[in-house]
């Protein structure tokens, strides 16, 4: 399930968990390879074990900024999870870390 299908799926929902999907990815000589999911910004998170990873999915609400109502915009977080952490996949649980993630980057 894409995450536009999860999400008009669940439309009470604002945010989502899920580990990183596989991506096709082109160089400039059209050489195509298969990698993870957003690849890229996990490897800035440092050393880590690839089961470790998960991507947060956000959901702009009306009201923010960013919302554009004929395409409602939905904002990739990449999240490592502590090695035995299990992570509820509620707006309850999501919404806080995805908050403080804001937060501390604003301040950075």
């Amino acid at each position: 399930m894409t995450d536009e299908q999860f999400f008009a799926t669940y439309p009470d929902r604002q945010a989502r968990i899920r580990r990183p999907t596989m991506e096709m990815q082109r160089d400039q000589q059209h050489a195509v390879w298969a990698v993870d999911e957003c690849e890229g910004q996990f490897n800035q998170l440092g050393a880590h074990k690839r089961n470790r990873r998960r991507i947060l999915l956000w959901r702009v609400p009306p009201g923010n900024p960013w919302y554009d109502p004929s395409k409602p915009a939905i904002l990739k977080i990449p999240f490592l999870a502590f090695a035995d952490e299990t992570i509820e996949d509620t707006d309850e649980v999501l919404l806080p870390i995805i908050h403080r993630i804001m937060e501390d980057a604003r301040m950075s």
